[in-house]
């Protein structure tokens, strides 16, 4: 029998899938070659050497100096517990006004009042902002909203760090220990 998708006289869509499959092994060569020039260059080098070119190897044991901790750090450091040291780059350490997609979650038992505080928390950070709820008409005009609507996504406007495009966010209206019905 035949192949899928390709006549009975062997022509058709085969013709492209190998001009694909052609491209793509090329491609794939080339980085292949690219990846072992590379380590070549830092085979024959020390290790001290290698670490400045590359960087340390995922899994390696690094040894960090603080100075300047507070005293509680090392009265209460406990070492079962990880001490977890991240960063921000540096395209996401300024702070400006964004926008985001937003739905309010079927759990939530009231709806968002437009201009109320919320804790938002998005990627490493957590932070207090009032939203601005808005809606896209058929026109491409924005306009306000006063809630955020039930079963729809509406436009979050807000001020607070800036996070790269496709970020997680989620939004609290209160963490205090009293918050009703929280999951």
């Amino acid at each position: 029998g035949a192949g899928a998708g390709v006549g009975a006289d062997g022509a058709g869509a085969g013709v492209e899938d190998t001009e694909a499959e052609t491209w793509f092994a090329q491609e794939k060569r080339r980085l292949e070659e690219a990846q072992a020039r590379g380590l070549a260059l830092v085979e024959g080098l020390d290790a001290q050497r290698r670490v400045q070119l590359e960087g340390h190897r995922p899994g390696t044991y690094v040894r960090l100096l603080f100075h300047g901790m507070p005293r509680e750090l090392v009265e209460h450091f406990d070492p079962r517990r990880p001490l977890v040291v991240g960063g921000v780059p540096p395209q996401e350490e300024g702070f400006g006004f964004m926008q985001a997609r937003f739905k309010k979650h079927r759990w939530a038992r009231k709806v968002l009042k437009n201009r109320d505080p919320v804790v938002m928390s998005l990627g490493w950070r957590r932070f207090q902002t009032m939203p601005l709820f808005a809606i896209e008409d058929a026109n491409g005009r924005h306009r306000m909203l006063k809630y955020t609507p039930e079963h729809m996504h509406c436009l979050a406007s807000f001020f607070g760090p800036i996070a790269p495009q496709n970020s997680g966010l989620i939004c609290f209206s209160g963490l205090g220990p009293g918050a009703k019905g929280f999951r």
